[in-house]
Parts: structure tokens; C-alpha cells; sequence
């Protein structure tokens, strides 16, 4: 294993690709939320009315947490509910893919150019993603543990 400097650098690192991540992927869904609803519409899970209401509150809930990763009074709370929303849309391509259908996720906001989606790719992405995540609370549980056993 790496020294303690190192692994709070890959930690650190993990964060901010999280942050990244989160804050693009929320920033072109605010600034079209028509498009970011039809795209939640295409998946063929919840009718028109309620995508529209997701295509709203999402990217505000995708803004903040990912601004949260970075913030030790909420890092916890954010990668819990960025780990839980990953899940959810690995489970979304999943079902997608399993009913063949050919859409744009819309993670990014409306992709200009693409027709389709690779599946494996989207699920891959997402448990890279998954996975920072868990090393982030990991080592955000062990530094509680240790400040609490110092205590």
C-alpha cells in the first residue's frame, strides 16, 4: 500500500472527479430542462408529467451534491446520495439496454449529435464512479473513527 500522503491524494483526487462529474452533468440539464425531460421520458419508466418534475428537481440535486463531496460538514450525506443515484442509474441503462431501446441517457444534457447509447460504457463509467465513491466515505469513516479515538 501507498504512504498515508498518497492515499489522501488518490482520496482528494477521487473527490474532485466526483464533483466534476456531478456539477458538468448538471449544468447543461438546468440550462434545458425540456430536453433533459424528454430524455427521462425515453427511458419508459415514468410518464411525461413526472419526467418533467424530474428533469426540474435533478440536476439541482446533482449540483449540490457534487459541490458537497467537497465539503466535510456534508461529504458523507453527498456520497451517500451520489452513490445511491449512480446505483439507480446503472439499474435505468440496465433496463434500457435490456428492452433494447436505443436512446441518449441524457447525463449530459442533450448530447448534440448522438442517437444512442453504449450501455456497457454508461454502466462501466458508473461503477468507476461507484467505487470513488466508496473509497471517499471509506476514508472519511476512518478519519472520524480516528479523530474520535484521539479524543
Amino acid at each position: 500500500m501507498g504512504t498515508l500522503k498518497q492515499k489522501s491524494l488518490f482520496v482528494l483526487i477521487a473527490r474532485l472527479v466526483l464533483a466534476g462529474v456531478f456539477v458538468m452533468a448538471a449544468l447543461p440539464k438546468l440550462q434545458d430542462p425540456v430536453a433533459f425531460a424528454t430524455s427521462v421520458a425515453d427511458f419508459r419508466i415514468i410518464g411525461p408529467e413526472h419526467s418533467a418534475w424530474v428533469a426540474l428537481g435533478l440536476p439541482w440535486l446533482e449540483l449540490v451534491i457534487g459541490i458537497g463531496i467537497l465539503l466535510p460538514q456534508i461529504r458523507r450525506t453527498s456520497g451517500a446520495l451520489i452513490g445511491l443515484l449512480l446505483a439507480l442509474f446503472i439499474g435505468l441503462h440496465c433496463s434500457a439496454w435490456a428492452r433494447g431501446l436505443d436512446i441518449s441517457c441524457g447525463c449530459f444534457g442533450a448530447e448534440t449529435g448522438e442517437t444512442g447509447s453504449d450501455y456497457r460504457w454508461l454502466m462501466a463509467r458508473n461503477i468507476v464512479l461507484l467505487l470513488a465513491v466508496a473509497l471517499v466515505l471509506r476514508q472519511d469513516l476512518r478519519n472520524k473513527r480516528e479523530a474520535l479515538g484521539s479524543n
